[in-house]
C-alpha cells in the first residue's frame, strides 16, 4: 500500500471512531432515564477507558508470545460481541414505548408565561 493511501485511511479511520465514540455517549443519554442518565454515561465511559487500557495490553501480551492470530480472534470477538449488544439496545430502544414527553421541548416543565 502507498504511504498516501495508508496515511488517508488512518486519517478517515481516526475521524469515524471518533465520531463512533461521541455518538456512543449521545445514544446512551437518549435511552437512559433521567434520574439514571449521569450514571449511565459514567459507566459507559469508563468501559472504554477499560477497554483502552486492556485493550493495547492484551494485543501485546500475545504478540510476545508469538500468538499474533489469536490476538486477531480475541480482538475480533469483542468487536463482534459489542456489535450485537449495540443492535439489541437498537431495536430495544425502537420498540419502546417513548417517555412521556420525550424529544418535545413544547412539554417541559416550566411555569406558563403570565397571563395564563
Amino acid at each position: 500500500m502507498p504511504l498516501a493511501l495508508a496515511f488517508a485511511v488512518v486519517f478517515l479511520t481516526g475521524v469515524f471512531l471518533t465520531s463512533a465514540q461521541t455518538m456512543i455517549y449521545a445514544t446512551v443519554s437518549i435511552g437512559s432515564a433521567p434520574a439514571n442518565r449521569a450514571t449511565a454515561v459514567g459507566r459507559t465511559s469508563g468501559m472504554g477507558r477499560f477497554g483502552a487500557v486492556f485493550g493495547p495490553r492484551l494485543g501485546g501480551q500475545l504478540l510476545a508470545a508469538d500468538q499474533g492470530d489469536r490476538g486477531y480472534t480475541a480482538f475480533a470477538t469483542a468487536g463482534s460481541a459489542s456489535m450485537t449488544r449495540i443492535g439489541i439496545a437498537a431495536l430495544r430502544t425502537a420498540t419502546a414505548v417513548p417517555r412521556r414527553g420525550a424529544g418535545n421541548c413544547a412539554t417541559s416543565h416550566h411555569a406558563p408565561a403570565a397571563g395564563q
